[in-house]
């Protein structure tokens, strides 16, 4: 019987490793003071984003079902950069509104006046609003996900 050979393939990466490039650490510091320069720009992103789906929100009834492709887009829009300007609840609240689309999508359910209570919350949440506490923008996102599990959507 033989024994088994133990065979270690080179690592290639290595010497690339080995000539003292920044550390991951350092990495995520340097990212991490570039997204806090970006916020100020990424807020007037939001802002812009926000008036967009607002102005569609004082729609008919029939022109927000149909242009509600439209408004899951803008929201994706501020739900993938809110986080980064320290707009957590706003992107809830934005995830809230796609959620609700996605319903109408997959399960059929559209509730027009859940959509607009989401997306008039999305003006309190606005960057440009007054100051509102944590505890309040919590209780705006508790009380916008107690109303899509009300009405059947798990999201």
């Amino acid at each position: 019987m033989k024994t088994a050979r133990i065979f270690t393939p080179e690592n290639r990466l290595a010497r690339h490793l080995r000539q003292g490039g920044p550390t991951p650490a350092e990495l995520i510091a340097e990212a991490d003071s570039r997204v806090t320069a970006l916020a100020g720009s990424i807020r007037v992103f939001v802002t812009g984003k926000l008036q967009e789906i607002v102005a569609l929100c004082d729609q008919s009834d029939d022109v927000l079902f149909a242009k509600s492709d439209s408004i899951s887009g803008l929201a994706m829009n501020v739900a993938e950069v809110a986080g980064a300007a320290r707009l957590d609840a706003l992107g809830d609240v934005a995830r809230g509104v796609i959620t609700m689309i996605e319903g109408l999508k997959t399960l059929g359910v559209w509730h027009t006046d859940a959509l607009r209570v989401h997306i008039r919350s999305l003006s309190l949440l606005n960057p440009g609003a007054a100051p509102m506490s944590p505890q309040d923008q919590a209780q705006i996102v508790e009380n916008l996900r107690d109303m899509r599990q009300s009405i059947g959507l798990t999201a």
